[in-house]
């Protein structure tokens, strides 16, 4: 299992302080051009003060907090990123293993279609003496030698 990592250096408090600013940028980016974007009347790329530009000042507000907390301020910052960390170490857990439980249904069905009814690796299926193919020929110029596979 995963734990947390409750004595950060400081490098891996500003590789959090970073991620904080960066995530919730973007974060704040996508709410705030989201409604102009999927063409909703009335939305504008500019202020028209809607709930979703407020929620964008608020993840943008948040990111450069926390984001200048750690970037400047690695010892105030420790318990921000074990608070942090503890709680969602538990939501990565689930995800992948939901993720990894839905790519393993429908990836691999695909995948074992393709092999049993393809011959990907040219393993014919009647019985034969050797599995040795013939090498064909090629004709020997410059230019093949400069590409020889």
């Amino acid at each position: 299992m995963f734990t947390v990592n409750r004595n950060p250096t400081p490098s891996d408090l500003r590789g959090f302080g970073w991620a904080m600013l960066i995530g919730f940028g973007g974060i704040g980016a996508l709410t705030w051009l989201l409604p102009w974007i999927r063409g909703i009347d009335g939305a504008a790329a500019g202020w028209s003060g809607s709930r979703g530009q407020i929620a964008s000042l608020c993840f943008w507000a948040l990111g450069a907090s926390m984001g200048l907390v750690g970037l400047t301020s690695p010892v105030a910052a420790k318990p921000v990123y074990v608070i942090w960390m503890s709680l969602t170490v538990p939501i990565g857990l689930v995800m992948s293993t939901i993720l990894l439980t839905v790519l393993f249904i429908l990836l691999l069905p695909v995948f074992s279609i393709i092999v049993r009814f393809g011959d990907p690796l040219r393993k014919q299926r009647h019985a034969r003496n050797s599995y040795w193919e013939d090498p064909k020929p090629y004709e020997s110029t410059m230019e093949r030698m400069a590409r020889p596979f």
